[in-house]
């Protein structure tokens, strides 16, 4: 079985960073925030082993561009593969009781 190699693209380490922020400084529980982001981080090495097991998002122009998501704790993970390079990237991580649509619109899917 062929292994994909992980790329946490800038803006989803800065979800990330944004994240761990916010559940650290503004809701001051900083043990949660490490573990929202391990459990997070844990659930995006997942994608190493066959990483197109979940199916592309409905909506276009997504769908089309093979935009996937997972979800983690109450996160959206979305990412791409690039089957010829191996490599899943990571694109965006997004709270899962946001507008998802308007949240993909923003989104930089290259």
């Amino acid at each position: 079985m062929d292994s994909y190699k992980i790329i946490i693209t800038p803006d989803a380490e800065e979800d990330l960073f944004e994240l761990r922020n916010y559940i650290a400084d503004v809701l001051l529980a900083r043990d949660t925030a490490r573990n929202y982001i391990r459990t997070i981080r844990k659930e995006i090495a997942t994608l190493s082993e066959m990483p197109a097991r979940y199916k592309p998002v409905d909506d276009e122009p997504w769908h089309s561009r093979g935009i996937r998501r997972i979800m983690a704790n109450n996160f959206f993970v979305y990412y791409r593969i690039d089957e010829d390079r191996k490599q899943v990237f990571v694109l965006n991580v997004i709270y899962a009781r946001r507008d998802q649509l308007r949240m993909l619109e923003q989104m930089n899917i290259d």
